[in-house]
């Protein structure tokens, strides 16, 4: 797929500037409190030598694109010269061009990326997995701060059947999952089921999408306590437009997926560092919901990032 560049050169208000210094701050001090890897340096102890333009990439999805597109929102607060390169394709095709060289830095999701540097990674809770990401990257790759917006895998009932049977954890579902129907969305982590113990479904079925998912929640608990559970990930704009309880994942059974930049250790300056850190502290998966959803409404990536830039930097 042909991919494209862009450098969102559009002119950002003087209170954006001053907001993003303040937010680096306080957000430094809030990374340390926190244990995530924060600070003006990369998870190897570098600092970066940021020299020339950086280039974001961003694979062939909005959730992709949109976050490509706040990440260089962010370091051009710096005064750097940052253009995106979208279109790049799938996880391999964009850390193919990460390792080349092409591309400086790309949005990724903790869980995600650590399954594809280490297949055998069995983490799951969001701290412990972004330490195994930390250890599993190639040399000459680096991390800085997650952010609290994630995509997770949830599963879903209808807030009317939370209300009726008392349903809102995995735990309290268990009793249920044998006259159960779980529909699953093509995203959703279906091999972590097994994990869910004492749950085994009646039938577990998968479906188109999200909103195919969502739409098989409409029939009613029985009266023996048979629900229908959808399977779904939390930024789904399909998800959260749905008036849903995402049962609590107290034991993490469901991999922990936080937005995190990926880029080359030596590329970004300290400045720049702080900059990512910010959006770590900033970004919520109701944001990126919203944002996802605008953006497969048909609006462009680069405008719908601009607006939470400048309300949130």
């Amino acid at each position: 797929m042909a991919h494209t560049r862009t450098d969102g050169s559009a002119e950002r208000p003087a209170a954006w500037s001053r907001a993003l210094i303040a937010g680096s701050a306080l957000l430094l001090v809030a990374g340390v409190a926190s244990g995530c890897a924060g600070g003006d340096t990369t998870l190897d102890g570098s600092a970066g030598q940021g020299q020339g333009e950086i280039v974001v990439g961003a694979g062939d999805g909005a959730e992709s694109r949109i976050l490509a597109e706040i990440y260089a929102g962010a370091l051009r607060s710096t005064g750097a010269p940052v253009v995106t390169d979208g279109g790049l394709g799938d996880r391999t095709a964009y850390l193919g061009q990460l390792d080349a060289g092409n591309i400086t830095l790309v949005p990724e999701f903790t869980g995600r990326l650590l399954r594809y540097y280490d297949p055998e990674s069995a983490e799951t809770e969001q701290d412990d997995v972004f330490e195994a990401l930390s250890k599993a990257l190639p040399q000459g790759l680096s991390i800085s701060d997650f952010a609290a917006a994630e995509d997770r895998s949830a599963l879903a009932v209808t807030s009317q059947t939370s209300g009726q049977l008392d349903l809102t954890t995995l735990d309290e579902l268990v009793p249920s999952c044998s006259r159960s129907t779980a529909v699953l969305a093509p995203a959703f982590e279906a091999d972590a089921l097994p994990d869910l113990t004492g749950c085994t479904f009646a039938q577990t079925r998968t479906v188109a999408d999200d909103a195919a998912a969502v739409g098989e929640l409409a029939a009613p608990a029985s009266a023996d306590g048979a629900v229908r559970v959808a399977g779904v990930t939390t930024a789904s704009p399909d998800v959260s437009d749905a008036d849903l309880v995402l049962l609590a994942d107290d034991d993490h059974v469901f991999t922990a997926q936080n937005v995190v930049p990926l880029f080359r250790i030596g590329t970004l300056t300290e400045a720049q560092l702080k900059a990512l850190n910010v959006v770590a502290g900033e970004l919520t998966t109701a944001d990126l919901a919203d944002m996802i959803g605008q953006v497969r409404g048909g609006a462009d990536s680069a405008d719908v990032a601009r607006v939470w830039l400048d309300a949130h930097l």
